[in-house]
């Protein structure tokens, strides 16, 4: 019997059009790489939190600290994500091709550092009635390296800290590792395709060719052979 093709990942979702979600550690280099990716996959790309009332929500809430209130700030992501998600399933039915800057498992590892169980930020989010993604490109990198990438930034949020960023590090590995287990509050995030790249000593360069060997997945290796 012959082995059945090789496919990439986006055409194991050729039912609608794909969402790839670039997700990870702030200071990891996100927004190059969803730049990239964009314009290789002809896609149009877009950041969660998606609406701007957002930002200045989270300025008040907790009075601009990123552990004073915890539940107002899962609140607003769980809502935001909620509308963002009209329009992530109108664009995939108009067959528009999506390539995200972090996705619904922020709000799982972002709420973890905030002491948030996994429970909890599920039963605010309802991740079952989301958009589904195509594939999920998490970027890591020591903790020290990524705040200092963030020095340079004019727009830092009240979650760029030093404290902030390593235990969102933690957090990140821990909830692939999590997914992995099968944690039956991350059940909807199983069987998608993901990699967790380290970006501490690479070049961007370097990064967007891994990633982009990740989505072309067991078709490019069968190229090759």
């Amino acid at each position: 019997m012959k082995d059945p093709p090789a496919i990439s990942h986006l055409e194991r979702f050729a039912m609608t059009s794909p969402w790839v979600v670039v997700t990870g550690l702030d200071g990891s280099g996100k927004t190059t790489l969803v730049s990239s990716l964009a314009e290789h996959l002809k896609a149009q790309k877009f950041r969660l939190p998606y609406h701007d009332f957002v930002r200045d929500c989270l300025a008040r809430s907790g009075d601009g600290s990123p552990f004073g209130d915890a539940h107002t700030d899962r609140l607003l992501f769980a809502l935001d994500a909620r509308l963002a998600n009209y329009f992530i399933r109108t664009s995939r039915s108009n067959n528009i091709s999506l390539v995200s800057q972090r996705g619904w498992m922020d709000n799982f590892i972002f709420g973890a550092v905030q002491g948030i169980s996994y429970e909890q930020t599920e039963a605010m989010l309802r991740t079952a009635e989301l958009e589904r993604p195509t594939a999920h490109i998490c970027l890591i990198a020591e903790p020290e390296v990524a705040f200092a990438r963030l020095q340079s930034c004019a727009y830092r949020d009240k979650y760029e800290t030093e404290e902030f960023i390593a235990r969102q590090h933690l957090e990140t590995t821990r909830f692939f590792d999590c997914v992995l287990a099968e944690d039956s509050a991350l059940q909807c995030f199983r069987g998608i395709p993901t990699i967790l790249i380290d970006t501490t000593h690479r070049t961007h360069h370097q990064t967007c060719l891994e990633a982009m060997a990740f989505l072309d997945g067991p078709k490019a290796r069968a190229a090759q052979a």
